[in-house]
């Protein structure tokens, strides 16, 4: 098993598989009430040992306040958020997955290719994320996009973009280099 034997879409597509694995756990979800408890909390400024007290109690406070009404990908709990999580590590196991094979010099015949599985898994993902991006979990009056969720997106359409191009060097022939000896034989004449 070679890395060197990755093309560049196969290698952004894994590297965005992992950093979507990091964005999973950044906060997707919040509230207005979470939204004014972290406001609080950072103007809570607590100053000296017994005159600070109030204020750290206050920061304190306000920090769990904020953290009970905010959501990562983890913790979200409705039946869509259960399926976009199942979606989501389908689509990141798929792109590093695509990674190793390509690493490992396995072929596969296009158009059943893991790089071709992994592009459609990252764009039906990429719906359902973009789905609940507009259709927010709660109340909508009440319920907050935080970055998680808008970053996920990217790294999704990265993702499909990168695997839909390994597929075309899977299709063109180009993804697998080929021994020199081997191209460089001539012809034998007829």
């Amino acid at each position: 098993m070679s890395f060197a034997r990755l093309t560049r879409p196969d290698a952004i597509a894994m590297g965005a598989a992992l950093v979507l694995l990091l964005v999973m756990a950044l906060d997707w979800y919040g509230t207005v009430q979470g939204d004014e408890a972290r406001r609080i909390e950072k103007l809570a400024q607590p100053q000296g040992a017994l005159g600070g007290e109030v204020e750290r109690k206050v920061k304190e406070d306000a920090r769990f306040a904020a953290q009970s009404q905010e959501k990562n990908a983890w913790q979200a709990d409705g039946a869509i958020d259960r399926i976009i999580l199942i979606a989501l590590l389908a689509t990141i196991g798929a792109a590093i997955y695509a990674a190793f094979l390509r690493a490992a010099g396995r072929r596969f015949e296009p158009p059943l290719t893991p790089s071709a599985l992994t592009a459609v898994l990252a764009a039906v993902t990429g719906v359902l994320v973009a789905y609940r991006l507009v259709q927010e979990p709660g109340f909508d009056a009440a319920t907050t996009i935080k970055a998680g969720l808008p970053l996920a997106l990217v790294a999704l359409g990265v993702i499909a973009l990168a695997a839909r191009a390994a597929m075309g060097a899977e299709e063109d022939g180009s993804a697998w280099s080929e021994p020199a000896a081997a191209s460089a034989e001539p012809e034998p004449a007829a």
